[in-house]
């Protein structure tokens, strides 16, 4: 094996940890945003049409946050 293919080799182990470990802090910041988002319905004993309306807004606002990242 040449010193280009160890090099390449050891680049791809790198940006393959990179990858992993961004989508295990954006899991538990998504897991966390849940779990805000199922306090504030019980501590406003919020009702379907409430809960529907709150899921749909959130959907929006990360809908929004991913075309701004992405322009």
């Amino acid at each position: 094996m040449n010193s280009n293919n160890i090099i390449q080799s050891k680049l791809q182990n790198i940006s393959g940890k990179i990858k992993q470990e961004t989508e295990q802090r954006l899991c538990d910041l998504y897991i966390n945003h849940l779990m805000q988002i199922s306090d504030h319905i019980l501590d406003h004993n919020l009702t379907a049409s409430e809960i529907n309306e709150l899921l749909y807004q959130e959907a929006e606002k990360i809908r929004h946050q991913s075309y701004e990242n992405n322009a």
